[in-house]
């Protein structure tokens, strides 16, 4: 059996403006190092007795790293008093950092100790030449989330789009130059309009929650929410052309939003397009037919996959009731990502529960709204242009002409133009996707979003697909 890796429903990361600086939020500390585990070569390089610690991959500029002058292929062992075993240690250890304290770090550096010193810097604030950055807070439930606006340079009113990140945890604050996330929202702002996007509870700035990873998809709907309306309150947004940009996962939470809180459209890219349980069932089977899984094994696997998933998703068993089952447990480790402390592809398992609970097709009866479902050719992750045809046609149904549906060509699911689903998987094999996706965000889809929304706002005919 081999192990099953869930869509990348979201990017995850570890780690001068306008401010509308909130009351209650600080600046989150920015250790600012890409980390990796130590390989055995390395190790054995450096002369170490067990490939330990955690590999320094790249440093960030501006960020207590680049401070510390740490270098690729420096192996941190320990950082103030806490040795470092494993990559996990040194992001748990910078978690638990405070903006301007002391820090020493130890380090192997071919083949010798180094120690380094330096104070904890803050997490850079993000810029635009096109835009006013504002950084601003939302009251949430257990506490206050980091909220960011970019407002075209100028006077008067803009539409504004509030972009809706995926499944992950990671902060989109300060994303790099070369994000795909960022350059679609940057795109946007050079086509004249207001951008907003929103970290999640216990993520980034974010205080007073439980960690990102451990809360329920009902909290995650409930900031959101909260966000959408108060943008609605800045003097320099246009309430009346107000639109959201669902990403995957995003895509299932923009209508429910927007059904408390009306919007002039909605835009999704990459959505499972159905209940969740039944988008699991594609994963398991038909995006492992697309990436080349024995169709024999596939057969042999679903007849665990297919009843563990109901279990789970319906019936609403823990991931830890299911384990009891011998049968069940390679599968929850090897197919859901199964960490035995109640997490599966990353976050608590009660999350993906919540997924399953909320009413998706009710929801986009009651956003009534105008909508454009966008399916990359690419995208492995919502696997094929049936379940974004599939959610268009249901729209259509509940809403006659109100929903779009676009086929962008040779685009992945992080907005990445790469050809074919093929082509996609032949550069992630060959370890070249990460350079390659800093050159080849597809502009394309900066236009497509953008001409809807024109149509939109100047009330001329949506149309179907």
């Amino acid at each position: 059996m081999k192990k099953i890796t869930l869509w990348a429903m979201a990017a995850l990361a570890v780690g001068l403006s306008l401010s509308a600086e909130g009351q209650n939020l600080k600046r989150r500390p920015f250790l600012g190092v890409q980390i990796l585990p130590v390989t055995d070569s390395l190790a054995s390089a450096y002369k170490m007795k067990a490939p330990t610690g955690g590999m320094v991959a790249a440093v960030i500029p501006n960020s207590t790293a680049a401070a510390l002058k740490l270098q690729p292929n420096d192996v941190i062992v320990k950082i103030n008093d806490t040795n470092i075993q494993t990559s996990s240690d040194v992001v748990a250890k910078a978690r638990t950092f405070t903006t301007g304290q002391p820090v020493t770090v130890n380090i192997i550096r071919n083949g010798k100790t180094l120690t380094l010193k330096e104070k904890v810097k803050e997490m850079p604030r993000e810029t635009d030449p096109n835009a006013e950055v504002i950084y601003d807070e939302v009251k949430t439930e257990n506490g206050y989330t980091r909220l960011i606006a970019k407002k075209p340079k100028g006077k008067g009113k803009y539409p504004a789009v509030f972009f809706i990140q995926g499944y992950g945890c990671g902060s989109i604050d300060n994303l790099p130059p070369y994000d795909p996330q960022r350059k679609l929202m940057d795109g946007l702002v050079e086509k004249g309009y207001a951008v907003f996007k929103m970290d999640k509870p216990g993520s980034g700035d974010s205080q007073g929650s439980a960690p990102c990873t451990e809360i329920a998809y009902a909290e995650e709907l409930a900031a959101f929410s909260a966000g959408l309306k108060k943008l609605k309150t800045y003097d320099f947004v246009d309430a009346e052309n107000v639109f959201l940009f669902g990403h995957s996962l995003g895509g299932n939470t923009a209508p429910i939003i927007a059904s408390e809180s009306k919007v002039k459209g909605i835009v999704v890219y990459g959505v499972a397009g159905k209940p969740w349980y039944e988008y699991m069932q594609d994963v398991f089977r038909e995006q492992r037919a697309v990436v080349g899984t024995d169709p024999v094994q596939i057969d042999e696997d679903m007849k665990v996959l297919a009843p563990l998933t109901y279990e789970f998703m319906i019936q609403k068993k823990s991931p830890e009731e299911l384990a009891k089952n011998p049968a069940y447990k390679p599968y929850l480790e090897q197919s859901f990502d199964y960490d035995g402390k109640g997490h599966v592809f990353g976050r608590h398992y009660t999350f993906m529960q919540g997924i399953q609970e909320a009413p998706l097709n009710k929801a986009w009866r009651d956003a009534n709204t105008n909508s454009l479902v966008i399916y990359g050719e690419a995208d492995i992750a919502s696997i094929s242009p049936h379940n974004s045809q599939l959610l268009t046609d249901a729209i259509n149904t509940m809403h006659p002409g109100s929903a779009t549906y676009k086929f962008l060509l040779g685009t992945d699911h992080g907005f990445i133009k790469v050809g074919t689903k093929q082509d996609l998987l032949r550069l992630q094999q060959s370890g070249k996707f990460g350079a390659y996706m800093r050159d080849n965000f597809n502009p394309a889809l900066v236009n497509m979003v953008d001409s809807w929304m024109k149509q939109t706002v100047n009330n001329k005919a949506v149309g179907s697909k």
